[in-house]
């Protein structure tokens, strides 16, 4: 198939819908009733039985690997494959220091530079369009100044594309942690937990990121009632270096990620701790009210623990004719979608 490129395109993914950061509608942990968890853990058992078929999409899937994680993401285009990714996954260099807002008058200046996740979108077809930069991936430098002036609740800030504003967004071309020739390396994961078989998961889930400055941070309780904190992550590891392998990543961390199972190994005359990213278990989620059959979902290993991301449609489409589940989307042609997952093996 043609390969998966890098192309600026107008799109504007809300909340990070494609980044994947669980913030839901969800019920918390602990209110969860007992009915609901029976419900779940019912749904959790279907999910988890191993079956031929189950295995071979695991299979199949996990060739794929997680360098291609973001392509099984990625949705039809008119009833058709795309030949790039998603646009609210690539990475930029603002090419001059940068004023950047939620709204309003208050600003932030990003330094020239600022390496970003990004991407434009036109609200009004009347008036510029916009460039929206998701603060999660910023540096933790470039982070502290728009919490400190915008607040820590925000996930996006923008600025406005116009003949006044003299930025460009260069594709940044930089392989690091971070980013892979223009495009965020690992999409935010979301943990995965008991609810995570509903199609709206727990509120305040943890999720893990990367930064732009190759930082990786694990948010657990960055949320209370209404009040989110993109401030508080519980762990934030210095990535000394990734390994993309044909499968996995492997991540060399300046410290250990504590309740990861990080591996202490020697590297030169200094000691790293070795993390493991794999993909896992294929599981789908349901309507959380009438249990009507959702999207699916993929799991992804990272050390001792387990996160996932949502597929997109057309490995639904692969999946769901390997199932044969009426239920399946069929964004795609059959042919189509077995010759996209092959094609990223």
């Amino acid at each position: 198939m043609k390969k998966l490129t890098h192309k600026y395109a107008a799109a504007l993914m809300l909340l990070g819908a494609v980044a994947g950061i669980g913030l839901t509608a969800g019920t918390t942990a602990n209110a969860m009733s007992s009915s609901t968890k029976k419900t779940l853990t019912r749904l959790q058992t279907k999910e988890n039985k191993t079956t031929k078929t189950s295995k071979k999409i695991d299979s199949e899937l996990d060739k794929v690997g997680v360098k291609n994680l973001n392509a099984l993401m990625q949705n039809s285009t008119d009833n058709k494959l795309p030949d790039s990714l998603n646009t609210a996954l690539s990475t930029y260099k603002l090419s001059r220091a940068t004023k950047v807002s939620i709204g309003g008058k208050k600003t932030v200046t990003l330094p020239k530079g600022s390496v970003v996740r990004g991407n434009t979108y036109t609200l009004n077809p009347k008036f510029p369009s916009h460039f929206a930069i998701n603060v999660e991936n910023l540096s933790k430098k470039n982070q502290g100044y728009v919490f400190k002036t915008l607040g820590n609740t925000n996930q996006l800030v923008n600025f406005t594309l116009d003949a006044s504003n003299k930025t460009k967004t260069n594709t940044y071309t930089k392989n690091t942690a971070f980013s892979y020739k223009g495009v965020q390396n690992l999409p935010n994961l979301n943990s995965k937990n008991l609810q995570s078989y509903y199609d709206s998961d727990r509120a305040n889930n943890p999720f893990i990121t990367v930064t732009a400055d190759n930082y990786l941070n694990y948010y657990t309780k960055y949320k209370s009632g209404n009040n989110i904190n993109y401030s508080k992550y519980s762990q934030s590891v210095k990535i000394k270096k990734l390994t993309r392998g044909t499968k996995n990543y492997t991540y060399y961390l300046a410290k250990p990620l504590k309740g990861f199972g990080t591996k202490k190994v020697k590297v030169g005359k200094s000691y790293q701790y070795k993390l493991t990213v794999s993909l896992g278990h294929v599981f789908r989620s349901y309507d959380n009210h009438n249990l009507d059959p959702g999207a699916y979902r993929i799991t992804v290993k990272v050390g001792s623990k387990s996160f996932y991301v949502d597929l997109g449609n057309i490995a639904e489409t692969y999946i769901g004719h390997a199932k044969n589940d009426k239920y399946a989307t069929n964004a795609v042609s059959t042919a189509d979608a077995q010759k996209y997952i092959q094609g990223l093996q």
